[in-house]
């Protein structure tokens, strides 16, 4: 199958200029005075090559500041590439950023009118599938306010809809799925499934490695501007988490000055990070409130987190895991900002986590939790295996029972 989209050893440089005058009359005093401007050069991509087949969806990876949305950019034709060339065959349709290309003052309809235009289609192609775009964004009571007016999600909803209504050759997405409600989430997952269904191409970021699990073929991985490795997603997941290990390890060193942090002993299971802020306590209670770490299949549970920071932050983003004792993620949830989530954060404090129900099958699981920079790119402190969770039966459970969650099903002969 040949290739939609090919990027042949592109690397793309960015002059930073300091001491920028800020007034003609600063600029001619400069001049006047032999004073000169400093520039600093920073390559924010090195010698990037890879291909997509047609019909195929390729992850991009990478912490902030490795380059995707940089490549993103020059994929989508916002820029060229310093050295190096792209080829793509095909319309290319890229939704960027929250709302990028949508002019605040024109309204919605406006704005969908114009974008489908500037990707290619004639009015008449856009007033017919206009009707349809608006639906899917469900924004028929707003359509013809300005898009200023329009909330976070609400311009999500129409760029989101705008960009794969078009019907591009390739779909280009940077982490916008993360906004949004779960709801119109799983109608973007549905439509994306839809789109690759007929066989149409797709490229996309995301710090959730279970949307580039679940939805990619293969995946980049981008460090410091470089291809790291491209390759199937478990592989590509495994050495985007080795580098932020690595990282991670690089910059507890240089905060502890090169020494080793004894506080990270556990007695089992493992634990790394850099401690900026770290879980003090990890406490877990059943039903009726008394600490345990048992409980019975389908009880409540919840799980108290104690944390302390120890360098002057005021923000951390959290997750919370529940794994089998084979590694198999049974569920995670996070929050990208605490702070956001819960208010301004003291320098020790505690967070609870609510599991209303846990339907799952008897066994030992362990609950994992990190904490980590709003923007991903270490770990603060993550636990793996430190806190184990026995889950006995509740008296329902057949011995032919298998995997991790505890279903009951209720079987049953028909006539024929």
């Amino acid at each position: 199958m040949s290739a939609v989209l090919t990027v042949e050893s592109v690397s793309k440089r960015y002059r930073i200029q300091h001491n920028r005058p800020v007034s003609i009359k600063e600029s001619i005093i400069r001049r006047l005075t032999g004073g000169h401007r400093k520039d600093n050069t920073f390559w924010a991509l090195h010698d990037v090559s890879f291909s997509l087949e047609q019909g195929k969806t390729l992850g991009i990876i990478g912490h902030n500041g490795a380059g995707k949305s940089t490549l993103l950019r020059l994929l989508c034709g916002l820029g060229r590439p310093t050295i190096g060339r792209i080829r793509h065959a095909g319309q290319v349709s890229g939704l960027l950023e929250l709302g990028s290309g949508f002019h605040p003052d024109m309204t919605g309809r406006e704005n969908l009118v114009t974008g489908g235009i500037l990707s290619g289609l004639t009015r008449r192609q856009v007033l017919a599938k206009q009707h349809e775009i608006i639906a899917f964004a469900e924004l028929e009571e707003f359509i013809d306010h300005p898009v200023r007016t329009y909330s976070n999600g609400m311009y999500l909803r129409l760029a989101f809809a705008a960009a794969i209504h078009f019907d591009p050759d390739v779909l280009i997405i940077d982490e916008v799925l993360a906004v949004g409600d779960s709801r119109f989430q799983k109608k973007c997952y549905e439509r994306l499934a839809s789109f690759r269904a007929a066989n149409k191409t797709s490229i996309l970021t995301s710090h959730d490695t279970g949307q580039i699990r679940n939805l990619c073929d293969e995946v980049l991985v981008l460090e410091q501007g470089r291809v790291a490795m491209q390759g199937d997603p478990e592989s590509a997941i495994q050495c985007y988490n080795d580098l932020m290990r690595q990282r991670t390890e690089k910059r507890a060193a240089l905060l502890s000055n090169g020494a080793t942090q004894s506080s990270l002993a556990v007695e089992q299971g493992s634990r790394m990070g850099t401690q900026e802020v770290s879980v003090s306590a990890v406490h877990l209670y059943d039903k009726q409130g008394t600490p345990a770490n048992t409980l019975h299949s389908g009880d409540s549970l919840t799980v108290e987190i104690g944390y302390t920071f120890t360098k002057p932050l005021s923000d951390f983003a959290l997750t919370v895991g529940i794994y089998s004792d084979t590694n198999v993620k049974c569920f995670e949830c996070r929050i990208p900002s605490a702070a956001e989530t819960f208010g301004s954060l003291n320098k020790t404090g505690r967070l609870s986590c609510h599991f209303q129900g846990m339907p799952l099958l008897p066994g030992l699981y362990y609950i994992s939790m990190g904490l980590y920079p709003t923007n991903w790119d270490y770990v603060y402190d993550y636990h793996w295996q430190m806190h184990p969770l026995h889950v006995v039966g509740a008296g329902k459970e057949s011995s032919g029972d298998s995997g991790v969650i505890s279903l009951q099903p209720v079987w049953a002969a028909l006539d024929n």
